[in-house]
């Protein structure tokens, strides 16, 4: 016959007595051990609202001598518990560590229906947001996967990375481990998971970051997958039955704000927030698997297409951005046209001679040498100068400086910014330098002058130092209250010598 149950506390009315703690103890060791007393279903359910009712639920999923069944309820219960005082799924930890093979097994295998049912339960007062019963579940399975047998780790982690995909940007962060630590820990089957959620019609935060994992953690195939799932996202967007699905969108949204939209501002907007789900979606999401062959040739088919108006650029110029670091050899003469077309807009071929560098092949050189000779225009001299001297290295540095129009105006970026290129070569080439501060062209000295700023020895301080007196003046915009190489050498000895710790002259 069942024993009566003992009236508790609620957890809200816990006690601080220290003995009243040690006699709780006592009475739930001599509860649990009594021969005649039994323990039901009903007696879990009462426990989740008591003061001592989670150690009992511990005591229960920890014995032997109850069946399965109940053992796995008081498991599922700890996680169903809703209180601010215990948190239910490290005591489901804890427990479970203390449990031998192949007892644990057996209880994590009899948990996986209840797990699902409870992440799945919508909340009925907010049935569109993820109810904290749902998280703490979501939470529970991805605990267990790490001591689960292998078909029920396959299972629960399809089911957490499933729970995320319903709503990826709401849920990522939800519970105690976000949608990221649940992916990289879980590695390669929870990134594979990932590419089933892949969606046109998902916001362009949770595309980009699920391509992301996938990118980093997904194993050859998946991630072979994924590239072909993109490439196929993109066809959608520019679709007209994803077109009609954006305004029907943007048509409800103005409705419930009450906005009122006339014809042609519905359609302007319409076309905007189709562009951001590609621009902003799509093609940054390629960047992530963008040296899968599919998803490459399609991103440098996108930057060689002349799209219309200035979606069209940006498009173009996104996927030369996504691009990066992934363009080789055999696609140089692609990005090389590009670049070197007059044609295309300026921060196209601004990214396309980011991309060339990435290649760092010698073969770019003979048709970038010709744009470092150029007067025309000294802004892709100054692009095409830098690429030279990264991709050549310093074997090119003779070269280049007979290759500078002796007759061009250089503001003094670009100056700048070729001795910065000649100061990150390895090894420097001191001696070159050294003999371009004797140079008879003034932009040479002032080349040498800004590298020695830099890399000077104590030695160069004093060759920067005398070319003080350099009456030359300096010929380009934006150079300022700076007339004369006198004027940048007296300014960069100075800085020179803060560098080395010299101290300057009065």
């Amino acid at each position: 016959m069942k024993a009566a149950r003992a009236v508790e506390r609620p957890w809200c009315h816990r006690t601080s007595s220290a003995r009243g703690r040690l006699q709780s103890s006592l009475a739930l060791v001599a509860l649990l051990a009594c021969a005649g007393c039994k323990v039901g279903a009903e007696d879990i359910e009462y426990w989740k609202g008591t003061v001592k009712g989670p150690g009992k639920i511990v005591a229960v999923m920890l014995a032997g001598k109850y069946p399965l069944e109940l053992r796995t309820q008081a498991a599922l219960a700890l996680v169903d518990m809703e209180r601010p005082d215990r948190d239910g799924t490290t005591d489901l930890q804890q427990a479970l560590q203390r449990l031998e093979e192949p007892e644990r097994s057996d209880v994590i295998r009899r948990m996986v229906p209840g797990l699902e049912e409870q992440m799945k339960t919508p909340d009925a007062s907010n049935p569109g947001a993820a109810s904290p019963r749902q998280i703490r579940a979501k939470d529970a399975s991805f605990l267990l996967i790490a001591h689960a047998p292998a078909d029920v780790k396959a299972k629960l982690t399809s089911e957490v990375i499933a729970w995320y995909m319903e709503d990826f940007n709401g849920r990522s962060l939800a519970g105690n481990y976000s949608a990221e630590q649940v992916v990289r820990a879980l590695g390669s089957p929870a990134a594979k998971e990932l590419v089933k959620g892949l969606k046109a019609r998902m916001p362009a935060p949770a595309l980009v970051k699920m391509s992301q994992l996938i990118g980093q953690v997904a194993e050859p195939q998946a991630r072979k997958q994924a590239g072909a799932k993109l490439v196929a996202i993109y066809d959608e967007m520019e679709s007209k039955d994803f077109l009609a699905w954006v305004k029907q969108t943007v048509k409800e949204q103005a409705e419930k704000s009450g906005m009122k939209l006339d014809a042609a501002k519905l359609d302007k907007v319409v076309e905007a927030n189709r562009e951001n789900f590609v621009t902003e979606g799509a093609l940054t999401a390629m960047k992530w698997l963008a040296d899968e062959a599919e998803v490459k040739n399609r991103l440098l088919t996108i930057a060689s297409s002349r799209l219309a108006g200035d979606a069209g650029n940006a498009r173009r110029v996104r996927a030369l951005q996504a691009l990066e670091g992934k363009v080789a050899r055999e696609n140089l003469q692609q990005v090389l046209s590009l670049a070197l077309d007059k044609g295309n807009p300026t921060a196209v071929r601004d990214y396309a001679f980011d991309r060339i560098g990435d290649t760092r092949s010698p073969e770019a050189l003979p048709q970038l040498w010709p744009l470092v000779s150029s007067t025309e225009d000294a802004r892709l001299r100054w692009r095409a100068g830098e690429l030279v001297l990264a991709i050549g290295g310093p074997v090119v540095v003779p070269d280049f400086f007979t290759r500078l129009p002796s007759n061009g105006e250089y503001p003094p970026e670009e100056l700048e910014g070729y001795a910065t290129r000649l100061g990150q070569m390895t090894p420097a080439p001191m001696d070159p330098l050294r003999a371009e501060l004797n140079s008879p062209n003034w932009y040479a000295r002032v080349i040498g002058i800004r590298f020695f700023e830099r890399k000077a020895s104590a030695e160069d301080v004093q060759r920067v130092e005398a070319l003080g007196a350099d009456k030359a003046p300096v010929k380009g915009p934006r150079w300022g209250k700076t007339k004369t190489v006198g004027d940048v050498a007296t300014e960069a000895a100075i800085a020179a010598k803060q560098r080395l710790g010299v101290p300057s002259a009065k």
